[in-house]
């Protein structure tokens, strides 16, 4: 009966939650030029795409004022099969779901301080940030692959979450990886602890460089060292995700925005998404990131360099705070002061070592197996 519910649930988030909302931006045209038409897709209640354009009169509601797009967020939830099952193995396995995400939202609430939860149960939900850019809940099958291919026509992904969050969703990424491979969508993680300021202000550059690399389309010769402009995003999309959604993976697409897009201002990026989905990443994370990469003076005259990439949970070590308005605003020299210290520390090989291989190279290994 649970299992019904929720399948009921879900069709009604599908129906009612895939219409579009117009608000005012400065981004994805700030992100890769003025050439850049802000063109995406939206999904009807049937399951097909369709395009749409919002290029009509800005919301009342919009926070920062400049050219409008529509944007939605979508619940994508259990397959008919899936509603179907209603064998005690499958009401067990709910169940510790259910124990599961009960004990993930106490443990979220304490550490992040807000009131947002995460709803396992209603499958996909994400986001549309800027064209061409994700972010959402944690992919945990290949069915998900498939349904966001299908639907977004999603080329990328990043994957924030650590190993153990992954075991303790009872999540199989092999398959996923695998189903990414066969239909042409290269995967990439980048993980951080979970409800960590200092992971997130650790990882946040490697982050922004997978992020700027995927949607550039290219893994192998576009390192970016001379900031040159590679040009307009391909028709593709990237789906960064942690487990909910709602801290590690929108603060990495902040700081993208921040660093590679026109936002002068640290907050106006951070309320551009948080007012499209409503989530609490560390701001403070961010801002010592960007202290971090413009290597401001201690007080002893030496640069500040963070100390590790803070993907250890038992790192005790603390990061020096920036001083109080470091970081909050930059001007274009500084964006490509940390432009081009991303770059030098994280170029294409760095990021793509140790990740799966790029999608095409399954259609070579089966030449090879002829």
């Amino acid at each position: 009966q649970g299992k019904s519910a929720r399948a009921i649930m879900s069709a009604l988030h599908v129906s009612a939650l895939t219409h579009r909302h117009t608000t005012s931006t400065c981004h994805r045209r700030h992100m890769h030029g003025p050439s850049f038409h802000p063109s995406q897709r939206s999904i009807s209640p049937s399951g097909f795409s369709r395009r749409s354009r919002g290029l009509g009169p800005s919301s009342r509601h919009s926070r920062v004022s400049c050219q409008a797009f529509s944007w939605r967020s979508i619940f994508l939830g259990a397959s008919s099969a899936e509603a179907e099952e209603t064998s005690s193995a499958s009401k067990e396995k709910w169940a510790r779901e259910e124990a599961a995400r009960e004990q993930y939202n106490a443990t979220m609430k304490a550490a992040m301080s807000n009131p947002f939860e995460y709803q396992p149960e209603i499958g996909l939900y994400y986001t549309e940030i800027t064209p061409g850019m994700l972010v959402g809940t944690q992919i945990k099958s290949p069915e998900d692959v498939d349904r966001l291919v299908d639907f977004e026509g999603m080329t990328s992904v990043l994957n924030m979450q650590q190993d153990k969050d992954i075991e303790y969703w009872g999540v199989d990424l092999k398959p996923v990886i695998q189903r990414c491979k066969e239909r042409g969508v290269q995967y990439i993680r980048v993980p951080a602890v979970d409800f960590s300021g200092d992971s997130l202000r650790g990882v946040s550059a490697k982050a922004a460089a997978a992020l700027e690399y995927c949607m550039r389309g290219d893994f192998e010769t576009s390192d970016g060292q001379d900031g040159s402009d590679a040009g307009p995003p391909p028709p593709g999309t990237c789906y960064c995700h942690c487990t909910a959604g709602l801290g590690r993976s929108p603060g990495a697409v902040i700081a993208w925005m921040y660093w590679f897009g026109d936002f002068g201002r640290l907050d106006d990026a951070y309320d551009f998404l948080t007012f499209k989905r409503p989530c609490g990443p560390k701001k403070e994370a961010i801002r010592a990131a960007t202290w971090d990469l413009l290597g401001r003076p201690m007080e002893n005259g030496e640069p500040w360099r963070p100390s590790h990439d803070n993907n250890d949970d038992n790192n005790s070590q603390e990061d020096p705070t920036p001083p109080p308005n470091a970081g909050v605003e930059l001007t274009e020299e500084e964006k490509q002061v940390i432009r081009d210290a991303i770059f030098k520390k994280y170029p294409v090989s760095s990021i793509m070592a140790g990740q799966p291989p790029r999608a095409w190279n399954v259609f070579f290994d089966w030449l090879r197996g002829r």
